[in-house]
């Protein structure tokens, strides 16, 4: 796996949010979080546009007191900007957010920063 570039994002496929995470340490938390409950379509896409498949653990069953972790594998394409702008515009309506057609931004890290002000901003 190549070095993710902090901080980044998790897009769980059964929802509309975005999961910040300023760190590695952050992942390590949200995967211990989840680590019966990942989906084969979960993304994690760090501040440079590179998009991660979160590999769930090999079957364990859910009443194993210790489980593995889930994995990231670096995906073949990076996240244009503008997909990333309809899910952050998503993230934004989702919350509550008002005026969310004119959250724009024009790097994956900035809209990373919109998803931490939106997260700390939460109504």
């Amino acid at each position: 796996m190549s070095s993710i570039h902090w901080p980044a994002v998790v897009k769980l496929a059964q929802h509309d949010e975005l999961i910040y995470l300023d760190s590695h340490r952050d992942w390590i938390e949200l995967a211990c979080l989840y680590q019966h409950g990942f989906h084969h379509d979960d993304r994690l896409l760090d501040s440079q546009g590179r998009r991660y498949a979160i590999v769930p653990a090999p079957g364990m069953p859910i009443s194993a007191p210790v489980a593995e972790l889930a994995s990231l594998q670096l995906l073949d394409s990076d996240m244009p900007v503008f997909d990333f702008i309809k899910l952050v515009r998503q993230h934004a309506m989702t919350a509550g957010h008002c005026c969310v057609a004119k959250l724009a931004f024009t790097t994956i890290a900035q809209g990373i920063e919109l998803v931490k002000y939106l997260e700390e901003t939460a109504l």
